[in-house]
């Protein structure tokens, strides 16, 4: 082979491998997580368990058949404050599942309902870590609804912060910003509209497809006075979100 055919053949490597390391790292940075739409008004006397699940959906296989969840047991022990424990779980694409975190949880109400312009709330929860090599979390979110006539607009703001055992992995925040609005049909069929936005660090605002933006249409009620259901089907947005994913709760409620 000539010198010259030979330079040929390989002058393209650098750029390929480049390549190469861009679609892994892309491919590794994919972190999917659908959550809850929180009420920031609690119930007292009401005791419920509770299962969240969300999947995604895409034609790339890196990014397919993500899940995340949790189970929960929550009270609402006072008037205002609503506690709670959970087990949260997750899988990579092509992984099987496995318990992430045991969390606890504790949502507080500012006002009483229509007291106030706005109603507002705040959640606060610390996630233990199961898994070796991963810190704990401490997630804050501001809660706020506010009904319209027959529309309520709901929305969770907030951040989430490794600790623990791990400072390299607690230089920055990661931020979350979650939309609802929903047409108060009948207490079982109450259809809306939602957007869910992880919004990254602090370093990574402002660079939209960079971010994981999902929106679309969702539903939710009471069915047979002691069953709620939260279902949404979201779309990706941005450039690293999943093509689509499903979002569903389910909780059963009891009173003592």
């Amino acid at each position: 082979m000539s010198t010259t055919a030979y330079t040929s053949k390989f002058k393209h490597l650098p750029a390929t491998a480049a390549g190469i390391v861009l679609c892994a790292a892309m491919q590794s940075s994919f972190a999917f997580g659908l959550d809850e739409v929180y009420s920031p008004n609690a119930e007292y006397g009401e005791v419920s368990l509770e299962l969240a699940h969300a999947r995604s959906f895409d034609g790339n296989p890196a990014k397919d058949g993500a899940k995340v969840g949790e189970l929960t047991l929550e009270a609402g022990v006072s008037p205002r404050v609503v506690l709670a424990v959970s087990g949260e779980y997750s899988a990579d694409p092509g992984n099987a599942m496995q318990l992430d975190a045991q969390q606890i949880e504790g949502r507080y109400q500012f006002f009483e309902p229509g007291e106030q312009w706005l109603d507002l709330g705040a959640l606060m929860s610390y996630s233990f870590s199961k898994q070796t090599g991963t810190p704990d979390a401490l997630e804050v979110k501001l809660l706020l609804q506010k009904d319209v006539g027959k529309f309520t607009h709901t929305a969770n703001i907030g951040f989430s912060q490794n600790v623990g055992t791990f400072p390299n992995l607690t230089d920055e925040a990661d931020y979350s910003f979650i939309w609802s609005t929903r047409y108060r049909y009948s207490e079982s069929f109450q259809p809306g509209f939602e957007i869910q936005s992880d919004l990254g660090t602090g370093s990574q605002t402002g660079y939209f497809n960079q971010q994981e933006h999902y929106m679309g249409p969702s539903i939710q009620g009471k069915l047979f006075g002691h069953l709620k259901y939260q279902v949404a089907y979201l779309f990706g947005v941005s450039d690293v979100a999943a093509q689509q994913a499903l979002r569903l709760n389910l909780e059963y409620e009891m009173h003592f």
